[in-house]
């Protein structure tokens, strides 16, 4: 059924890098920008007037530090998600974002192709929780990731040259969330990269086993390579 009419306000003290973040909504039908926030007062304001589903939080505010605004909001408006875009590389605030429950936190300056890749996933989360069901351990993987023993993570020295750890965990979380599995050129767009750096990545995971090459046989030209997750 999809997403209808999810209210988003945005906090962002700079006048300019708020509307280049509505700009990066445009592109999602579902989604209303329904208010700008220069301020924590202002932020206030609009909790109460717009009831928004969603705030894109900078965490610098002339008034008021934006960890603050987290509890605030997690004190009073515990259904309303947050993803934080902020220029604050301070681990603490990482640490306190982590801990109210922040769906994902980006360090400005932000892409438009990776923010419309964590919406996509927000939403696709969101739409998720709408439905009156039960859930499955799979579900649990998909929303928190792997953990425990068969989690598969690397350290960057233990990779070989032209593998950077970063990439390699956005291409194994692609991997996973595709249930048909991916092409090179699907990679590619996913996850922002080249060709070549696709397929040297996809062609590592088959190397050591957490991912295994299919041919997709298309009604029209050639048979097609398809990488699924094992």
């Amino acid at each position: 059924m999809g997403v209808m009419g999810m209210n988003v306000v945005i906090a962002e003290d700079d006048y300019r890098v708020s509307l280049l973040h509505e700009q990066f909504l445009q592109s999602f039908s579902e989604v209303n920008v329904t208010g700008k926030a220069l301020n924590g007062e202002e932020l206030k304001e609009l909790l109460i007037k717009e009831q928004p589903q969603l705030i894109l939080l900078d965490i610098y505010f002339p008034d008021i530090h934006g960890t603050a605004l987290l509890s605030f909001i997690r004190s009073n408006y515990p259904h309303i998600d947050v993803i934080i875009i902020s220029a604050s590389d301070d681990r603490n605030d990482l640490l306190i974002a982590k801990r109210h429950g922040v769906y994902y936190y980006f360090v400005k300056p932000v892409s438009a192709s990776d923010f419309q890749q964590i919406m996509k996933r927000y939403l696709k989360d969101y739409e998720w929780f709408q439905e009156k069901a039960t859930f499955h351990s799979k579900d649990v993987k998909r929303l928190f990731g792997n953990t425990g023993s068969q989690h598969f993570s690397e350290k960057q020295s233990e990779l070989p040259t032209g593998i950077d750890v970063i990439t390699l965990e956005k291409v194994k979380e692609q991997l996973s969330h595709a249930e048909e599995g991916l092409t090179i050129d699907e990679t590619c767009s996913a996850v922002g990269i080249s060709r070549t750096t696709a397929r040297r990545y996809l062609e590592y995971l088959v190397s050591v086993s957490k991912a295994e090459p299919k041919l997709n046989y298309g009604v029209i030209g050639r048979p097609e390579r398809v990488y699924v997750t094992t």
